[in-house]
């Protein structure tokens, strides 16, 4: 088996306290090809500092704070590797990830992008804690059939691929393109649908990545836009409701995705005060007739000023039954 070149690209915004622990996550991969590219950016913490103790074993490009999308898409203007892949700076890889990802697209050349199962801890806990409870034996051609495939149908339906457990093809990108700057959240899923429309996709069962729930995640706070909507808006402007395989979803169930991406918005917009932006939502599932009498309740919550001080005070309660 030859060992073509690996990039691995990772944004880096303020996590002095894990991106070492990241880094190190990718460094001690037993595949012996393989550059690691972090991108800065505009970290205000001491996450350079902490890079920079890695010498000449990573390569750090700095830029201004622009976003993951573009930190990743600068990391890519400068990568040589073959296949890439990404990491976030505060989540790890589990041993044998790279080699049985590069093993599995070099005996299936049809496939685009490969991916694999993935494990969520806390943010507190350290990557030997990690390792210790989630590394699996390596099975590197086992893959889960019910996520590989034509996968463009359910990615409409919901992004089900983290970017951390992602590895492609560098042609991939040359053809589809690279992460749209214009989602702030969203862009990952953006792009594997692009790829989803002209590719193959493979999930391995083996778990190899370690997603660290940080609860100042940019994904849990509310979004000038309702990005996961307008991903998905953009996907069926561009490529309909048809799979290659030729597999299509109704009209009906298209109403469905764009009301769960309405209430899901709302609702954390309702419960974080951006009751304008709730409000909207709301009427959006309304329009869908998706979860019309919860969709209806909530508008009101958001309209009538004693229902919503009432809703925060009791809102623990609410979110375990919406």
């Amino acid at each position: 088996m030859s060992c073509p070149l690996v990039s691995v690209i990772m944004p880096c915004y303020n996590n002095e306290s894990f991106v070492k622990a990241a880094v190190e996550s990718v460094l001690l991969q037993d595949y012996p090809n393989f550059e690691v590219i972090v991108v800065d950016d505009g970290s205000t913490d001491g996450s350079f500092v902490e890079l920079q103790r890695f010498g000449d074993r990573i390569t750090i490009i700095q830029q201004k704070n622009l976003g993951a999308a573009a930190a990743r898409n600068n990391g890519l203007e400068t990568a040589r590797g073959q296949y890439i892949a990404f990491l976030d700076s505060d989540d790890i890889w589990l041993p044998g990830k790279i080699t049985a990802q590069v093993n599995y697209l070099e005996q299936h050349p049809e496939t685009g992008l490969c991916y694999c199962q993935w494990a969520v801890c806390e943010h507190e806990v350290t990557s030997a804690e990690m390792i210790e409870r989630f590394a699996t034996t390596y099975l590197p051609m086992q893959t889960e059939q019910n996520f590989t495939g034509w996968l463009y149908l359910k990615l409409l339906e919901k992004s089900v691929i983290p970017t951390i457990t992602v590895m492609l093809r560098r042609d991939v990108l040359e053809e589809v393109g690279l992460f749209n700057t214009n989602y702030r959240i969203g862009e990952d899923h953006d792009l594997w649908l692009r790829i989803s429309f002209k590719y193959r996709i493979t999930k391995l069962k083996n778990v190899y990545a370690v997603y660290r729930n940080n609860p100042d995640s940019i994904t849990k706070s509310v979004q000038k836009q309702n990005f996961s909507l307008l991903v998905l808006q953009s996907a069926i402007t561009n490529f309909g409701l048809t799979c290659p395989s030729g597999e299509q979803i109704s009209e009906k169930l298209l109403n469905e995705y764009i009301g769960e991406r309405h209430f899901s918005y709302g609702y954390n917009a309702l419960v974080k005060g951006e009751r304008n932006k709730a409000l909207d939502s709301f009427k959006g599932c309304i329009k869908c007739r998706y979860k019309l009498f919860k969709a209806t309740i909530f508008a009101l919550i958001c309209t009538i000023k004693p229902l919503y001080s009432f809703f925060l005070h009791h809102k623990n309660t609410v979110q375990k039954t919406s």
